[in-house]
């Protein structure tokens, strides 16, 4: 009976140790996995899918909400580079990822959360504008880019606003209002060079990155219209902000969110953009026939392919190792899940086996007590009746008594005494005549 006391104390034991962790809830912290919003934004561009899984998982424990994931998804659709994994992986046509993240953005945007915050509703703003840019809807992405910059001067956001306004002016061109929208670009121009003319508080960052995107930007109109030696003044300014920025990074620090968190994001950023600066000098030395001058910027470019080049498949093979242990995690986890789903079935049957020992053991002794009790009362019986037996029974018949002087009842008591004592009976030889 100790015995299986013990085993079912065991069994609770074990049970206890493998279910515990179901009944009490921990609330997770977003460092204790890799399910995060940084960790999926961080390989969006070239890493969609992955990313999207992490969204999810993210989701499922707990470090994001179900809109907040959204909104990562729709900047996903919108922005990824990997433009045919997320069509096929939509199951639709081609560009069917910037309808999902227009339908996810219009969604977000009457969300309490998004409409209460402005630094959400400008996020959803730009995937949005950024979704009917990519799908050729101008009047669309014009709305959009409206509704942006208004935003952003509600937000005080003087940068951001006026890196909207120089889209504006692309928007504009786009619709056939040329002039227009060069004056406008224009002024972003103007307004952003200020910036590093003021002292003591010279533009940073934030201004750099937004004038580098407006004088692209305008490369790009003039290049539409043939008008390729105006864009080497433009091309050369890009080239002197990256170069100084190279060198004194720490001179235009900021912490704008565009800003690269990482001496290797900061060499992708400078190269990006110095390779896009560069491709522009190259057409423009190559249609204004200056051979010279081309081959030396295609130089330049050919340097700074390779050194992207390098970086690049780092950056791939990092991705590539972050999923391996992310999958290895994931089999290590669901290794352990199984392992205690079988031990929390081996324990169960155990109890079970143990309950039904314990409730045969005492049915056996039920049955047990009650026969010992049907003994005892037989045994006593039997005492009572050998007690009443003799007090009924006449005197024995003294061996050296005259039988002749026996009554029949003396005498017959004699004889059967004699007959059990001497066993006569079991005599063949001794036949009792009738």
């Amino acid at each position: 009976m100790k015995k299986t006391i013990y085993l079912i104390i065991l069994s609770l034991w074990v049970l206890s140790g493998c279910t515990s962790g179901a009944d009490t809830k921990v609330e997770m912290q977003e460092g204790d996995t890799i399910y995060t919003r940084q960790a999926a934004i961080s390989i969006y561009a070239y890493q969609p899918v992955r990313a999207l899984q992490i969204l999810d998982s993210a989701v499922n424990v707990g470090n994001l909400s179900p809109w907040q994931a959204d909104m990562c998804r729709a900047r996903i659709y919108s922005m990824s580079l990997m433009k045919d994994q997320l069509d096929s992986l939509l199951g639709g046509p081609t560009d069917v990822r910037l309808d999902s993240a227009r339908v996810i953005g219009e969604r977000l945007l009457i969300h309490d959360s998004v409409k209460a915050n402005l630094v959400l509703k400008k996020d959803v703003l730009e995937v949005l504008a950024n979704a009917e840019r990519m799908d050729n809807d101008t009047i669309g992405w014009m709305q959009r880019l409206i509704e942006l910059k208004d935003v952003c001067l509600k937000q005080g956001a003087e940068t951001s606003a006026l890196r909207t306004e120089a889209e504006i002016g692309a928007a504009l061109h786009c619709l056939g209002r040329y002039e227009e929208g060069m004056a406008k670009i224009d002024s972003v121009i103007n307004t952003l060079n200020a910036f590093f003319l003021r002292e003591p508080n010279r533009g940073k960052f934030d201004e750099l990155d937004a004038l580098i995107i407006t004088l692209r930007r305008k490369n790009l109109l003039l290049e539409s219209h043939d008008q390729y030696a105006e864009t080497l003044p433009l091309t050369t300014r890009i080239l002197e902000l990256l170069d100084k920025y190279e060198i004194y990074p720490d001179d235009f620090h900021d912490g704008s969110y565009r800003e690269p968190k990482t001496d290797e994001k900061r060499a992708d950023y400078i190269a990006f953009y110095r390779n896009q600066a560069l491709n522009h000098m190259i057409a423009a030395y190559t249609y204004l026939g200056e051979h010279d001058n081309m081959l030396t910027a295609y130089e330049k470019l050919g340097l700074s392919m390779r050194e992207v080049t390098a970086r690049e498949h780092l950056a791939r093979y990092n991705a590539l190792q972050q999923q391996m242990e992310a999958e290895r995690q994931q089999a290590k986890a669901s290794r352990a899940s199984l392992r205690a789903f079988a031990i929390g079935i081996v324990a169960l049957l155990v109890l079970v086996f143990a309950v039904v020992v314990i409730w045969k053991n005492r049915a056996i002794s039920r049955k047990n007590s009650v026969l010992v009790q049907q003994i005892d009362e037989a045994m006593n019986y039997k005492e009572l009746y050998l007690k009443e037996k003799q007090a009924h029974e006449p005197e024995p018949v003294a061996a050296d008594l005259d039988l002749n002087a026996l009554t029949d009842e003396q005498l017959f008591q004699h004889i059967n005494e004699v007959i059990v004592r001497e066993k006569l009976f079991l005599n063949p030889k001794v036949y009792v005549y009738p």
